[in-house]
């Protein structure tokens, strides 16, 4: 094996970092080898299909999200599936879209005001901003339980009682078509949007806080990406 040999890890091995995350088929290309290791990049077919957690965790750990460390036993030569450029390519589209100084800068010029704070002030410039950006078609879930749900599935609450619930209630693992901002907000919860369930054609009224965009492609994933940034870190 040697430098710019693409390889695939073996059947059963894990991540050096997280011991319960199996990498087993993962291919990029050898850019140092120690020893009896090897840095491997990944290519870009692999770093399209990394989970979000993955790359968030990896960010805030100052961890190498395209790199991954292995004993030459662990993985096995194969064909390269792209260029380098492609992989580069990938690469700075990941660190745009989870590069908090981005988003930062993204929020500064979106508020364009000093206090960047989440406040009514800052939520009427925002409710304003997502009025002319934020455009159908887009397809939201949640992005994690919403408020509702929680006793069900950490309290430990009736599992019947939840499923007749998610009849009239909408739930965290829907899917709802985007249908129009609600035209009021508060500093806590921040902005709604009208929605639909695509289940079932209900109509209800969710913080945009607590939902983000199914297809990463879409324009609409880093518009709501950035908001659901400032909302989490500016209170």
């Amino acid at each position: 094996m040697k430098i710019g040999n693409s390889v695939r890890v073996r059947k059963g091995v894990k991540s050096p970092d997280y011991e319960n995350l199996l990498i087993e088929g993962w291919i990029g290309r050898i850019v140092g080898i120690e020893r009896n290791i090897l840095t491997i990049e990944l290519d870009s077919i692999t770093l399209s299909e990394l989970k979000e957690d993955y790359i968030i965790d990896s960010v805030m750990n100052d961890y190498e999200y395209n790199l991954i460390c292995l004993e030459k036993d662990e993985v096995e030569i194969v064909k390269p599936r792209d260029s380098k450029n492609d992989t580069l390519m990938k690469q700075r589209e990941i660190d745009f879209q989870y590069s908090f100084e981005e988003e930062e800068k993204r929020i500064n010029e979106i508020l364009n005001t000093e206090d960047v704070s989440v406040n009514l002030e800052n939520l009427n410039r925002y409710f304003n901003y997502l009025k002319i950006n934020l455009i159908a078609p887009c397809i939201l879930t949640g992005m994690e339980d919403f408020d509702w749900e929680e006793p069900y599935i950490l309290g430990g609450w009736s599992k019947k009682e939840y499923e007749k619930l998610k009849l009239t209630n909408p739930s965290y693992t829907d899917e709802f078509e985007f249908i129009k901002l609600v035209e009021e907000y508060d500093d806590w919860k921040g902005i709604f949007v009208s929605v639909k369930r695509i289940s079932d054609k209900k109509v209800f009224s969710i913080p945009l806080w607590d939902l983000k965009v199914v297809d990463k492609k879409n324009p609409n994933f880093q518009i709501v990406s950035v908001y659901s940034s400032w909302m989490t870190n500016y209170r």
